[in-house]
């Protein structure tokens, strides 16, 4: 039977985090006796650790302390949404972490092509980083909302795998449908095949996340080998009136196995704000959504008072739906898959759903 970890933890406290997790990777029976180890943490975009956007440093930090207690080689790498890995890891607070572990960096820069027969009708995936050039793998996501699959835990923090031009071509591909995209995903996951998640909930964002939405303080920290099981315990833990896109293809297709709890404490998390395209959109029949996609499938829209021109917008957009006029922004909703990229990407919070 699976096995997941919880413990309540109110506060980033370096010394407490890592006796939890010492605690929590005994109660699973990980070994990690001088290995080589990809730490992958959530890089989406370089922000300062109290944004809640990307995995907090010192998390990591615990971690790779502990892997390099155990005489192991430690690497951090993902594939950041428009920013070099480097500059993300410097922003986001782990630089000083890095140089006094002697943590080696990935870049998730390399081509690899990667095959699988799955339950998507792709594949081939063409991977930033090889993952079975390491004999273990920490994956490391955050506790936050994600406006186009609902939340993203431990399996949808496996797509930071993919190269960085490839990503945008998989929401073109798939991205119109969530259950298909949902797919995708869960292939990437099973291909990448963690040996560990390590949620950091302690810090996270609901609303209209991946990086525009409501910073709380949810104090849980989570373990687990299998991150189906993972998600489905946070779902279950945050009230989630149904099962979000991954969770509910995974359990189709008996992803999530049985599984049992060991809780070193457990947070009350009330009134957790879901997106709002979950609401109106994952709930329809499918015949229905696409008869009344455009009718309820919310689009992107411009806050013009918080617009720069950047143009990340325009360069992440898969589907080529957005261009730069005189003035500010243009959608072009003919094109527009609903993909939310841009909302995720922007720095200035300047695109809302």
């Amino acid at each position: 039977m699976e096995k997941i970890v919880a413990g309540e933890i109110e506060r980033y406290e370096k010394e407490r985090i890592k006796t939890f997790l010492e605690k929590g990777l005994n109660d699973i029976g990980l070994t990690f006796h001088n290995k080589r180890v990809l730490i992958k943490p959530n890089l989406l975009s370089g922000h300062p650790p109290e944004k809640a956007i990307t995995t907090h440093p010192l998390v990591v930090c615990a971690i790779a302390e502990i892997l390099k207690d155990n005489l192991c080689e430690v690497f951090i790498g993902d594939s950041p949404g428009y920013e070099s890995t480097e500059k993300v890891l410097k922003k986001a607070g782990f630089l000083e972490i890095i140089q006094s572990l002697n943590i080696k960096i990935s870049r998730f820069d390399k081509k690899i092509v990667k095959r699988r027969d799955g339950i998507s009708p792709y594949k081939e995936f063409t991977f930033g980083e090889d993952p079975s050039s390491f004999d273990l793998i920490f994956n490391v996501p955050k506790l936050k909302t994600h406006v186009m699959m609902g939340l993203t835990l431990g399996v949808k923090n496996t797509f930071g795998f993919i190269h960085a031009f490839d990503k945008a071509r998989w929401h073109l591909k798939a991205g119109k449908d969530r259950e298909l995209f949902a797919k995708v995903l869960i292939d990437i996951h099973n291909i990448v095949a963690p040996h560990i998640t390590v949620l950091d909930g302690i810090i996270g964002m609901d609303g209209d996340g991946p990086s525009n939405g409501r910073v709380r303080t949810f104090g849980i920290l989570c373990i687990s080998k299998n991150a189906f099981a993972l998600d489905h315990f946070i779902e279950k833990m945050i009230n989630v009136p149904f099962l979000l896109p991954v969770t509910k293809v995974a359990e189709r297709f008996s992803l999530v196995n049985e599984y049992e709890t060991v809780i070193y404490g457990y947070p009350k998390i009330e009134d957790f704000i879901l997106p709002n395209i979950i609401n109106t959109d994952w709930n329809l029949p499918s015949s229905i959504k696409t008869l009344l996609r455009n009718l309820f499938i919310k689009k992107p829209k411009l806050k013009k008072d918080k617009c720069k021109k950047c143009s990340i917008c325009k360069n992440v957009c898969p589907a080529s739906a957005i261009y730069l006029s005189e003035e500010h922004i243009e959608f072009d909703y003919k094109k527009c898959i609903r993909c939310y990229c841009c909302q995720e990407m922007c720095p200035n919070n300047a695109i809302k759903i």
